[in-house]
């Protein structure tokens, strides 16, 4: 499972490298564009990611002016909001994205696409359910 993910893992990574963009990165973009105002807290567990690790991709986000972060009303939880200037680097990976949706397609061929897509929708079922 290591080697499936680091390899799929190279193949978004190095189709969304001219557009400044890691597939964590596009990943964090486009959740907190579907939750927005979307709470670090709720995005690392839906993303099964550690808020360190959330953390340190939002700081550079926010400084590349794709999002900001702001204190939670209550607690000391953050909120995350997409910026114009994230919502336009989402646009522009758009077509690299899929360009490795279909490399990796390729790669595992149409049998294998489907069983890990079978997987990956049980797996968002149960944390949205959970949530």
């Amino acid at each position: 499972m290591r080697l499936l993910n680091r390899t799929i893992t190279r193949i978004y990574d190095a189709s969304l490298r001219p557009h400044g963009l890691t597939a964590t990165q596009l990943n964090l973009l486009a959740s907190i564009q579907n939750l927005e105002p979307a709470q670090a807290g709720e995005i690392a567990r839906l993303l099964s990611m550690e808020i360190s690790t959330l953390s340190r991709n939002a700081h550079l986000m926010e400084r590349a002016g794709w999002l900001t972060i702001e204190p939670a009303e209550h607690g000391n939880g953050r909120l995350l909001r997409l910026t114009k200037e994230g919502a336009s680097k989402i646009d522009e990976a758009i077509p690299a994205w899929r360009q490795a949706q279909e490399e990796t397609k390729a790669l595992l061929g149409n049998k294998g696409a489907s069983l890990i897509r079978e997987l990956v929708d049980g797996i968002w079922a149960e944390r949205l359910r959970v949530g």
